[in-house]
């Protein structure tokens, strides 16, 4: 690993370390469920931007560099949240998955439709890259926080409705509530 890409993993930890308080502290007292589903809906609503920019810029959706470092990144941090490392790493590919699927699914819809480019788009890295990040820093400690709770079936009925925000891309939702729920998307 290069310096820069050490250098690269450290200011992400530090960034996802500090913007986890400051981002639970705004989202208020509500915790549970609800929590954990709300923030899955806000970082999954983001990757709209997130192909737009991608879109413009005439980027690729895929980076499999980037995305190595986020993993290594998020599991430190999702140990240190107390997930064991195999609900951690299901976890956190299948947002990064989910969010890929938002981005091809946008990327298709602009090609078909003969988009050029997209106006009033954020910029990736200075705005972003820092959101996803409090809200992957703060879904850590949801996930932690509500493991009792995702055993049981109430967590099924409460996570898999799609949200409004997100009926274009259910396919999405549902990858990412897997991620969280595991095998139990069922139950009888």
């Amino acid at each position: 690993m290069t310096e820069t890409e050490q250098l690269c993993r450290l200011v992400l930890v530090l960034l996802l370390v500090l913007t986890s308080t400051q981002s639970a502290w705004a989202a208020g007292p509500e915790s549970g469920l609800d929590a954990l589903r709300k923030l899955l809906i806000e970082r999954l609503a983001l990757m709209e931007q997130v192909a737009a920019y991608k879109w413009n810029q005439r980027l690729p959706i895929d980076d499999p560099a980037r995305e190595a470092n986020v993993l290594n990144a998020t599991l430190a941090r999702s140990r240190a949240a107390g997930l064991d490392d195999g609900l951690a790493r299901r976890f956190i590919v299948a947002q990064m998955e989910a969010a890929k699927f938002v981005q091809r699914y946008y990327f298709e819809t602009w090609r078909k439709e003969g988009v050029e480019t997209i106006a009033d788009v954020p910029d990736l890295k200075t705005n972003l890259r820092p959101r996803i990040g409090a809200l992957s820093a703060d879904l850590i400690v949801s996930v932690a926080e509500s493991r009792s709770q995702l055993a049981a079936c109430p967590a099924v009925s409460i996570l898999m409705p799609v949200p409004e925000k997100l009926l274009r891309v259910p396919r999405a939702w549902a990858i990412a509530v897997k991620g969280v729920l595991g095998e139990q998307m069922v139950c009888s």
